[in-house]
């Protein structure tokens, strides 16, 4: 651990990641495994930060990734004044097929899915985003950090993404084929990213869609 590192954290499963249904900018609970898993990144973290002070999270500001922070802040002994909402974590817009599975989405959008696979950087879900508006996020939220802070920020899989490539200089494809599972942690620091892993859960049931 060192001044300066970012800590990256995706929130515990929800409901929705259980049932295949894109969450983007809408909301579904953390079920009983994702309380478990954020617990488990909690003591994670807890172990890597070893009491270092000054520690500030940085929170998206959906309810699946605020109930993730407030766990953290119980393991790593923090009042919840150390979470700071900021809308550039939030999870990339999906628009109109938010709450929709792929075979719902196929049904009401016929032939769509397909031309997003061949054009995922730049394609925009309609009325949401692309992962090109996401990655500009990103950017902006590495912009404007303290570099001295230790910061946990806790977002959603496709923002990290985006946020973990922005940060090493990655190329558009190694973005799209990066993945975040709900146990692992990213640190970066000094320009190098490492993968820290909570403990062991149980089977967390199906991915959130890409």
């Amino acid at each position: 651990m060192k001044g300066g590192a970012i800590y990256v954290v995706r929130h515990g499963q929800t409901a929705w990641n259980i049932a295949g249904r894109r969450q983007g900018r809408s909301d579904s609970p953390l079920t009983e495994l994702g309380i478990a898993q954020a617990v488990a990144v909690g003591r994670a973290l807890r172990r890597e930060l070893d009491g270092a002070s000054g520690v500030a999270i940085a929170c998206s500001p959906l309810g699946r990734a605020r109930v993730t922070a407030r766990i953290l802040c119980r393991e790593l002994g923090l009042g919840e004044s150390a979470i700071a909402i900021d809308a550039l974590l939030a999870e990339y817009d999906q628009g109109e097929w938010e709450g929709c599975t792929a075979a719902e989405i196929e049904a009401r959008y016929p032939g769509l899915q397909a031309r997003r696979a061949a054009e995922k950087w730049s394609f925009p879900i309609p009325g949401g985003e692309s992962y090109a508006d996401a990655h500009a996020r990103a950017c902006r939220w590495l912009g404007a950090r303290e570099e001295k802070a230790i910061t946990i920020a806790v977002t959603h899989e496709m923002l990290s993404r985006t946020l973990l490539g922005a940060y090493a200089g990655e190329p558009p494809q190694a973005m799209l084929e990066r993945s975040h599972p709900h146990d692992r942690i990213f640190r970066m620091c000094g320009g190098a990213i490492e993968e820290l892993r909570a403990p062991p859960m149980p089977a967390s049931g199906r991915a959130e869609p890409t």
